[in-house]
């Protein structure tokens, strides 16, 4: 028989631990991380020392020890700080931190905790891993929260060794795209030989950013954009050279994704083109534009060469963007 007797929220039924982290599994998908993205962060002390401090918050963990072990919720209330052990002169070390569970009911595991006055849930550092260790040993019912790369001789633990190794349980994602189609009238970018930026084409979207989005990952296109010179005089160069980017704005706040770079070449200065540019970049996203209505804009600069380019009927204009649940410091 395979299916089992204990039973949960049944009326005259005996129900288990195991059917009760069977179920957190099911409703987790079998999912190991923390739950929402400050959650578990390690980050220096207020005033650097030998120990770190792990801050307040939650995370599933995936039992590894046995076969329908089930999963764990444990949840840290406030921070804590975990001692770092020193280096010496013989050379520098790596240690990852790591929320362990330590459950002594499950057969072939080493914990001897008391669960009826012992936490079964630990911060405990493994030291001398790989240094480019992220992830929990195999075999291991836990989560990674950071690797320590401590230099030689060193006691005090400070920030730029810490590297975050947190993983989020279940992340949200959301996907949004804006496009348009043709342009009547045909929009120049006016600009083009200026470096000041513009919004090109000169259109507006709106967006609604969810408010659990930390980061946001863009995709966008200027495709079959018309490239003619000024005149079909044959009067001498008229490459088009640039940047482009992407902007996210509500109110004074502003997300603008990284720049991406346009040289268009004319091989004969009486014949027109149809070019592409585009801007792929991941952004993170400040407390203050999520859960807003931000709008978006396509925008170019120019440089100082000729050239021209227009948006017309042939012209394409898109911006995917994938809304992105990631860890994140606290303090962003």
């Amino acid at each position: 028989m395979t299916l089992q007797v204990d039973s949960w929220a049944v009326e005259g039924a005996g129900s288990s631990p195991q059917i009760a982290r069977l179920m957190l599994t099911s409703a987790t998908r079998s999912g190991n991380g923390i739950v929402d993205p400050a959650d578990l962060e390690v980050q220096e002390l207020a005033v650097p020392g030998t120990s770190v401090r792990v801050a307040a918050g939650a995370a599933v963990m995936y039992g590894q020890e046995a076969v329908f072990q089930g999963s764990y919720y444990a949840h840290n209330v406030g921070e804590e700080e975990v001692p770092v052990t020193a280096t010496d002169g013989g050379g520098g070390r790596s240690d990852l931190l790591i929320l362990r569970t330590e459950d002594p009911g499950i057969d072939g595991t080493p914990w001897v905790h008391d669960p009826a006055t012992d936490k079964i849930y630990y911060f405990r550092i493994i030291e001398g891993v790989a240094s480019d260790t992220t992830e929990v040993p195999s075999g291991t019912t836990g989560v990674a929260l950071a690797r320590i790369d401590i230099p030689v001789s060193t006691a005090t633990i400070t920030q730029d060794m810490i590297t975050d190794l947190r993983t989020m349980l279940q992340p949200r994602t959301e996907y949004v795209i804006r496009t348009q189609q043709g342009f009547d009238p045909i929009d120049y970018a006016g600009n083009i030989q200026t470096p000041n930026w513009e919004n090109w084409p000169d259109l507006t979207w709106t967006v609604d950013i969810p408010e659990w989005a930390t980061q946001v990952q863009v995709d966008a296109t200027w495709a079959n954009a018309g490239y003619f010179p000024s005149d079909y005089s044959g009067s001498g160069s008229t490459d088009a050279r640039g940047e482009t980017r992407i902007s996210l704005k509500a109110g004074t706040d502003e997300i603008l994704t990284t720049t991406g770079a346009y040289n268009h070449n004319e091989l004969s200065d009486t014949n027109g083109y149809r070019v592409h540019m585009s801007v792929l970049d991941d952004v993170d996203i400040p407390s203050e534009l999520r859960g807003v209505t931000a709008e978006l804009r396509m925008q170019v600069s120019g440089d100082t060469v000729g050239g021209r380019l227009r948006a017309d009927d042939y012209m394409h204009a898109g911006v995917r963007l994938m809304f992105n649940e990631v860890p994140v410091s606290g303090a962003s």
